[in-house]
């Protein structure tokens, strides 16, 4: 990795060297800001991904200039050990994070370049003066030791130290190019182009590719020859012995001269020289999709790329070569490696890949029959809370109803408004009209003497229906068999929508009286919808057998908003995989388990959330989909953190097989049975659980 002035570039530059001393993300031992909401589940979206800018320059071709010297950040940015982007006040980063973690890795070279390197470009060169001091001490590579202090020193102003410290590593290293750049650098910095030159024309002579002497040089030589000379600059380095650095440059000043022919043959003149170097396959993946000569990117980038070991950059390259040739198969492929492999650093970047090859498949399926004017509609009903599912019917989960208790049916909620009012509203008005009986179904399980289920609409040919008007109780209450229909508590309701605003009525049956008892109602608008729930779950309780004024023990208004939302969502999965809906016209699953883990992630002790992360891991799983290995690196955490006595920990078995950790499963199994004390129930449910499926 170059080590002087290109140090700072940013992570989209298409120049982004390859990682000499990887910039490790701060590991915090302390909760980190929660992550901005992903996008709503299954929303396709209306444009393709933008395809990658190559990476600026201030002519054509040329490398970027070092830049101005930035504000220092705000806000120290890293990944925490559930995979979740964190932002760190910088003063609190600087003062508490970063001395822990320099004490921690400070015998471990490797990390502690990493740390240095991440301090460097966060603007804390002075910070970690004594750590790059004692690098040197530690570190065997004389070279990455004495290059990373003479930048810290560079960075920190101690210009003359670092002079020193690279006239050492010429000393140590007669034959180093990393001092010749940083002493090129460091004579720019001061003002004196010769000197600068002159070290930078001796790096280039011990290596004609080390990265920051083919962008000083290149820079240097554009300020002084301009955009008349600087082809052939470039052609005078592109043409040295085994030079292959400079032909990036010089295939990218063709492709923006329009050449793009003759930079294509430069590219595949490149990549067979260096086509394992990574900088060469970030720069040609960049450019080539850039050209749209998608030919040269299915030759020369895509048999090159390795998951795992390749640069994230080109994955990303070839997922927009991937979108713009509709090839959905393929790049829904790579989209699952990149999630595997990369998903912790570039997730934000894959998210809109999803989208894009859910809408690229659906595409060419055969359109859904309309729905007639007589069209049958049924009702899908799920007797336990909707985490229950993909569990293997772990009945233990559930809490002992008392003797006497009866069942509370919560039925879908029938939509008022008119045409113009309910127009691009759908998705949301029908997430919430199924969001509320399943929330106040598990509830229901969990906090009155009943048992609780939700009763959703089904068209006959596949998918959800919306009810313009309410089925009739009576009607309901004689659609039951004949032995629950005295026990039965009906809750039906409407949901009235008005620009913003959404009101919601629910009106309770009791099947042995044959009559409604009562009536809540409550009104929000939209972005307050957790404090519409809480309100209406607050005045129905009493209604139903449970407390006055009933609240849910934690969590605010916009976690149960969240948590309600994900519930519906997980609904989709469940139907599809009991066969209630088309299986190929399935969308969105990443993003419904992004939204149930961010969702679990927001109110941690709040342990029903995360049994919703597994029962989607588990549903789909069962449907074949890869999406639940994406989710390893969560599972195995949260596993590791909780107790052998805790639900998650009883409930990992099946999941840990779906996301492809049974090792890890079994290296708890014994202590997990142990703490379940020989319950009967359990033991029965892992007998299931741990036996092989079908195929």
């Amino acid at each position: 990795m170059g080590l002087f002035d290109f140090l700072k570039k940013k992570p989209d530059d298409a120049s982004t060297p390859a990682a000499g001393g990887p910039a490790a993300a701060p590991a915090s031992p302390v909760s980190p800001a929660q992550p901005a909401p992903p996008p709503p589940p299954a929303q396709a979206p209306k444009a393709a991904p933008q395809p990658p800018a190559a990476a600026p320059a201030p002519t054509a071709g040329a490398p970027a200039a070092a830049p101005a010297k930035p504000a220092p950040p705000a806000v120290i940015e890293g990944v925490d050990a559930f995979g979740r982007r964190m932002a760190i006040p910088r003063d609190e980063y600087r003062t508490r994070m970063l001395p822990d973690l320099l004490k921690a890795h400070g015998n471990n070279p490797d990390q502690l370049v990493g740390i240095i390197l991440q301090a460097l470009r966060d603007g804390l060169a002075a910070d970690v003066l004594a750590a790059a001091n004692r690098l040197t001490v530690v570190d065997k590579d004389v070279e990455r030791a004495l290059s990373v202090l003479a930048v810290v020193q560079r960075d920190a102003g101690e210009l003359d130290s670092a002079e020193a410290t690279l006239r050492e590593l010429l000393q140590k290293r007669p034959q180093s190019a990393a001092a010749r750049v940083g002493l090129g650098m460091l004579a720019l910095q001061r003002g004196d182009k010769a000197a600068a030159a002159d070290n930078l024309s001796q790096a280039l002579a011990i290596d004609v590719n080390h990265p920051d002497a083919v962008h000083g040089w290149l820079q240097l030589r554009h300020d002084t020859v301009g955009d008349a000379g600087y082809l052939a600059e470039l052609q005078e380095l592109a043409a040295r012995p085994q030079a292959w650095r400079a032909k990036l440059w010089l295939a990218r000043h063709l492709g923006q001269k329009g050449d793009a022919d003759a930079a294509a043959a430069v590219y595949r003149d490149v990549l067979a020289l260096a086509g394992d170097q990574q900088d060469a396959q970030i720069m040609a993946s960049g450019d080539l999709v850039q050209m749209q000569r998608h030919d040269l990117v299915r030759e020369l980038v895509a048999p090159r790329f390795v998951p795992g070991r390749s640069h994230p950059h080109v994955g990303l390259a070839l997922l927009h070569h991937f979108a713009q040739t509709q090839d959905h198969v393929a790049g829904a492929a790579l989209l699952h490696q990149m999630h595997l492999h990369y998903g912790h650093l570039v997730g934000g970047e894959l998210q809109p890949f999803t989208a894009e090859f859910d809408r690229q498949r659906l595409a060419k399926l055969p359109p859904p029959a309309p729905m007639g004017p007589n069209a049958r509609i049924g009702l899908y009903r799920l007797d336990r809370p909707i985490w229950y599912a993909g569990l293997d019917d772990p009945v233990w989960l559930l809490p002992n109803k008392p003797a006497g208790g009866r069942q509370a049916l919560f039925f879908a909620l029938s939509i008022e408004g008119n045409a113009e009012m309910l127009t691009g509203k759908e998705d949301e008005v029908g997430r919430l009209s199924r969001s509320l009986p399943l929330l106040l179904a598990e509830q229901a399980w969990l906090s009155t003497p009943h048992r609780g289920a939700a009763l959703l609409p089904l068209a006959e040919s596949g998918g959800w229906a919306l009810m313009g008007r309410p089925w009739p109780e009576e009607m309901l209450l004689q659609g039951l068999p004949e032995r629950e229909r005295a026990e039965a508590l009906l809750v039906t309701g409407t949901l009235h929508v008005d620009g913003d605003l959404r009101r919601i009525d629910l009106f309770v049956y009791d099947g042995q009286k044959q009559a409604r008892v009562g009536h809540v109602s409550a009104q929000a608008p939209v972005a307050a919808a957790g404090e519409l729930l809480l309100r209406l779950l607050a005045d129905l309780w009493p209604l139903l057998g449970g407390p006055k004024d009933h609240k849910p023990p934690v969590g605010d208004a916009a976690f149960w908003q969240r948590y309600a939302e994900g519930l519906g969502q997980l609904a989709a999965l469940v139907v599809t995989q009991a066969g209630g809906m088309p299986k190929d016209r399935l969308y969105g699953e990443r993003y419904i388990t992004n939204w149930l883990q961010s969702a679990a992630l927001l109110e941690s002790r709040w342990q029903p959330g995360f049994w919703t992360v597994l029962s989607a891991l588990g549903v789909l799983h069962q449907l074949g989909s890869p999406v639940p290995k994406e989710h390893a690196r969560f599972v195995a955490e949260v596993f590791r953190q909780s107790p052998p006595n805790s639900p998650f920990a009883r409930l990992a078995a099946p999941v840990l097989r779906a996301v492809g950790l049974e090792g890890l499963w079994q290296s708890r199994r014994a202590e997990i049975v142990a703490a379940a004390g020989g319950d009967p129930a359990y033991a029965a449910w892992l007998q299931r659980a741990e036996a092989p499926k079908p195929a």
